[in-house]
C-alpha cells in the first residue's frame, strides 16, 4: 500500500489539485512545508540581526572579532557534523513511509540519531581538545581558544537536531522543524544578551564566552521542544498496517543496510555543502592580490573586498533562504513521487518547484540591477557597493536554482551531482575571478563575476541532470520567458518611480527607494498575471493568499 496523501502535480497544462485518502489535506503541502520553513528562516535571520545591534554595544569591536572568530571555527565544524545528516534522514524516512514501512522509518531515525550522537560528540572533543592549536595556527589569536571552547558542546545537540528535523521533513511535518528553528534562536538572543551583560563586569574575554555559551542554550531548548514532539503518537508514520511479512522482515533486519544508505547519502552531501565555505575562501585568497595586481592600493582593496561579500554578495545571496527551504521540501516530495506517484508526477513536481524558483528570484534580480545604489545607500550608506552589486545580482537566480534542483536531485537519489557541481563551480570562479579582478577596468566587479561563473556552472549541472532525468524545465516560454518579461515591466516601473520621486518630488533617497520598491513588487505581481505566467491554481499553493483565492469566483 502506497500512501497518496499528498500528489502535487504542476507544469505543462496546469497543476491538478489532489487529496489523499484522509481527505482535506492539500495537494500542495510541499509548497506550504517549504513556506514555513523560509518564514522560519527569514525570522530567525531577522531576530539574530536585531541582536547583533546591542551585542556590539556590549562587547565592542575587539569583543565581537574575537567571536566571529571563533563562530568560523564553529560553523565549520557544524557543517561537517551536520549537513548531510538532515538530508539522508529525511530522504530514507520519506522513502520508508511511501513503502508503507513505519518500521523502517523509525529504524531511520534511530540510525541518524547514533550517527549525530557520535558524529557531535566528535567534533566537540575536537574543538575542546585542539581549541588552542586552532585558535594560534588558523586564528592568530589565541584568546580565542577559550570562546571555541565554549561554544564547543553545542555541536552535540545541534547534532541531535538536524537527525529530528530530517525525520519531520521525511514525514512532510514542517512545522516542528520551522518552529524549532524560531525557538532556538529566541533563546540564544536571550541568553547571549542575559550571560554577556552579567559577566562584562568580569572581562572581555568571559563576556565574548558567555555569547559563546549562548549557542548551547539555544541548541538545548530546541532539542528538548523536537524530543517532546517526538514523543507524542503523532509523531509516529501513519501509513497503516505492513503489508506483508517480507515488508517486516526487511524493516526488522535493516539497521546495517541503514547505516549504509545512511553513509551513502549523508557523505556525498556534506561534501557539497563543505564547498559554500571554500567558495568563499577561493575569493578571499585571490580577490585582494588580484586587485593590487590591477593597481588598486592595499586598503582600497580591502575596502573593495567589503563591498562585494559584506554587502553586494550577501543581498544576492537572499532569495536563497526560500529556496533552501523549498530544496528541503522537495526531497521527501520527490522520494515520494519516486516510490509511489503516478506516472509523470515527479516531473510535474519538478516542474513546479522550477517555476516557483524563477518566478521569485528573477525579479529580485532585476530590482538588484536597477536599484543597486539607492538600495546599498539606504542598507549601508555605501552607494558605490552598488557597483558589484549590479555584476553580482545574477547569482540571485543561480544560486535559487542550484539550491532546488540539488532539492530535486537528493531526493532521486542523486546525491553527488550537485557536489560534483559545487566543485565545478569553485574552479569555474577561481579561474574567473582570477583573470577579471586584475583588468583594471573591472577589478571588484571581476571578482562578482567569479561569483556568477561558479554558480552558473552549479546550477546548469544540476539543471542538465534534472531535465535530463526528470523531462521537467523543457516548458521555456512559461518557465523563463514570461517572468523575465515581467520582471523587465517591474525593473522599468520601479527606476521610473525612484527618478520621480527623487528628481520630480525631490525626496531623499530612502523614500525613493521604498517607493521603488513596493512599485517594482505590484507591477511584477501585475505583469505576471497579465502576461499569464502565473496560473491560479499557482496562486492557490501560497499560504495565506491561496486561501484568499480559494474563497473567490472561479472564472468559468
Amino acid at each position: 500500500m502506497c500512501r497518496r496523501e499528498a500528489i502535487y502535480t504542476g507544469g505543462g497544462k496546469g497543476m491538478e489539485r489532489r487529496n489523499g485518502p484522509r481527505g482535506g489535506r492539500s495537494s500542495y503541502t510541499f509548497v506550504q512545508g517549504a513556506a514555513l520553513l523560509a518564514a522560519a528562516s527569514l525570522a530567525s535571520r531577522l531576530i539574530g540581526g536585531l541582536a547583533r545591534i546591542p551585542l556590539t554595544r556590549l562587547l565592542g569591536g575587539e569583543g565581537m572579532g574575537l567571536f566571529q572568530m571563533a563562530y568560523v571555527i564553529y560553523t565549520l565544524a557544524i557543517t561537517f557534523a551536520t549537513s548531510g545528516v538532515t538530508i539522508a534522514t529525511s530522504r530514507l524516512v520519506a522513502d520508508s513511509v511511501a513503502r508503507s514501512r513505519p518500521r523502517e522509518a523509525l529504524a531511520c531515525l534511530r540510525t541518524a540519531l547514533a550517527v549525530a550522537v557520535i558524529s557531535g560528540a566528535g567534533f566537540w572533543l575536537v574543538l575542546d581538545r585542539w581549541a588552542l592549536l586552532l585558535a594560534r595556527s588558523l586564528l592568530g589569536e589565541a584568546r580565542a581558544a577559550s570562546v571555541i571552547r565554549a561554544i564547543a558542546p553545542s555541536v552535540i545537540p545541534v547534532s541531535i537536531i538536524a537527525a529530528v528535523k530530517g525525520y519531520f521533513q521525511g514525514l512532510q511535518r514542517m512545522a516542528a522543524p520551522a518552529t524549532a528553528q524560531v525557538v532556538e534562536q529566541l533563546v540564544r538572543v536571550t541568553a547571549m544578551m542575559w550571560l554577556v551583560s552579567s559577566l562584562r563586569a568580569e572581562g572581555l574575554e568571559h563576556a565574548v564566552g558567555g555569547a559563546a555559551w549562548a549557542n548551547m542554550v539555544g541548541a538545548t531548548a530546541a532539542l528538548v521542544m523536537l524530543l517532546a514532539l517526538l514523543a507524542h503518537p503523532s509523531a509516529r508514520p501513519g501509513v497503516g498496517r505492513e503489508r506483508s511479512r517480507r515488508s517486516r522482515r526487511q524493516a526488522a533486519l535493516g539497521p546495517g543496510r541503514l547505516l549504509g544508505r545512511f553513509t551513502g547519502i549523508a557523505v556525498p552531501v556534506a561534501a557539497g555543502a563543505a564547498l559554500f565555505p571554500l567558495t568563499d575562501a577561493v575569493q578571499t585568497f585571490l580577490v585582494p592580490g588580484r586587485l593590487q595586481a590591477a593597481g588598486v592600493d592595499p586598503r582600497q582593496a580591502t575596502n573593495l573586498y567589503g563591498q562585494l561579500h559584506g554587502m553586494a554578495y550577501p543581498l544576492a545571496g537572499l532569495p536563497a533562504i526560500a529556496a533552501s527551504a523549498l530544496a528541503a521540501a522537495l526531497v521527501p516530495a520527490i522520494t515520494e513521487a519516486v516510490v509511489c506517484g503516478p506516472a509523470g508526477q515527479v516531473s510535474r513536481r519538478t516542474e513546479a518547484a522550477l517555476r516557483l524558483t524563477v518566478m521569485f528570484s528573477l525579479p529580485a534580480a532585476a530590482g538588484l540591477v536597477v536599484l543597486a545604489r539607492p538600495i546599498n545607500e539606504l542598507l549601508f550608506g555605501i552607494p558605490e557597493a552598488g557597483v558589484p552589486l549590479v555584476y553580482v545580482s545574477a547569482a540571485c537566480v543561480l544560486i535559487a536554482l542550484q539550491q532546488t534542483t540539488a532539492g530535486v536531485l537528493q531526493g532521486l537519489g542523486r546525491v553527488s551531482v550537485p557536489a560534483y557541481g559545487l566543485l565545478a563551480g569553485l574552479v569555474a570562479n577561481a579561474a574567473v575571478t582570477y583573470f577579471l579582478t586584475a583588468v583594471p577596468a573591472l577589478n571588484i566587479s571581476g571578482a562578482a563575476l567569479g561569483i556568477v561563473a561558479g554558480f552558473l556552472v552549479a546550477a546548469g549541472v544540476n539543471l542538465a541532470v534534472v531535465v535530463g532525468v526528470t523531462g521537467a524545465g523543457r516548458d521555456v516560454r512559461g518557465l523563463v520567458v514570461k517572468p523575465a518579461a515581467a520582471a523587465a515591466v517591474m525593473a522599468v516601473c520601479a527606476s521610473a518611480v525612484y527618478e520621480l520621486v527623487t528628481c520630480g518630488l525631490g525626496a531623499g533617497n530612502t523614500p525613493a527607494t521604498l517607493a521603488a520598491v513596493g512599485t517594482g513588487v505590484v507591477s511584477y505581481a501585475a505583469a505576471l498575471f497579465l502576461l499569464g505566467g502565473v496560473r491560479r491554481e499557482e496562486l492557490e499553493m501560497v499560504p495565506v493568499l491561496g486561501r484568499l483565492v480559494r474563497r473567490g469566483p472561479r472564472p468559468r
